[in-house]
């Protein structure tokens, strides 16, 4: 009888690891590209959130330091505020979902499309723009910027 509960258990737990494995790995695989008309989509289907979309790089020292702070701020203001990440990584299909993967990134992020890059005027990486709660563009930060002048700017905008 202990036998037959053992096999059990054993079943259970390497059904439960290879759900897990494929959740991870489906998570690791979905990622799409966006366009401008697309982001423009979403920043208006966000009315009533503060939105900060962040143009990236894989290779970037300063992109990957902004990292841990976009994500502190997405838990904290978490339905008031959306955080849209956009790479710019050659083979991005690739590089980027493992790299979203084991840096725990938590918030949305796409791959660029061709447009998007000429219709913001990109001058360097990161770039973050900031959209208040009616979709308009209120700020612009090329460099590196640090977790406190991003809620600074929240803040502000949620009063």
């Amino acid at each position: 009888m202990k036998m037959n509960n053992f096999k059990v258990v054993c079943r259970n737990v390497l059904y439960i690891m290879a759900l897990f494995i494929l959740c991870k790995s489906a998570y690791a695989n979905a990622i799409t590209r966006i366009n401008f008309e697309d982001l423009n989509k979403i920043v208006s289907g966000n009315k009533g959130k503060v939105v900060l979309v962040n143009f990236w790089a894989t290779w970037c020292p300063y992109c990957r330091k902004e990292l841990p702070g976009f994500n502190s701020l997405q838990e904290k203001y978490n339905g008031k505020v959306e955080i849209i990440g956009i790479a710019f990584d050659e083979n991005g299909e690739q590089v980027v979902p493992p790299f979203l993967k084991k840096w725990n990134v938590m918030y949305t992020n796409y791959l660029a499309g061709e447009d998007l890059s000429s219709e913001f005027s990109l001058l360097g990486f990161p770039t973050t723009i900031v959209y208040d709660t009616n979709g308009n563009e209120v700020n612009k930060h090329i460099g590196y910027v640090s977790e406190q002048v991003f809620e600074n700017d929240i803040k502000k905008l949620l009063k």
